[in-house]
């Protein structure tokens, strides 16, 4: 059977440093706040009943959060970013 903490852990590379820029970002619009994921220029897919936790550990590393839109445009890899 699978737990919640189980599930919480299946996102655990989420918040895990990095030696480059972070690939996953805390991305705040009007209506929420989601895991971005700078690579692959989308939202991460993070099941609603555990969010509020993934964003909470991804918060307390250290993990940045913004505003503004994080990705990339069309037609630009993620290695381009200054």
């Amino acid at each position: 059977m699978t737990t919640r903490a189980d599930s919480i852990e299946a996102y655990a590379h989420l918040w895990q440093a990095s030696s480059g820029p972070h690939r996953w970002v805390l991305w705040t619009t009007a209506e929420e706040t989601m895991v971005f994921d700078r690579e692959l220029n989308c939202p991460e897919d993070v099941d609603e009943p555990i969010l509020g936790e993934v964003m909470r550990r991804m918060r307390e590393v250290g993990v940045p959060e913004t505003g503004e839109y994080p990705g990339r445009s069309c037609g630009r890899s993620y290695a381009d970013r200054p």
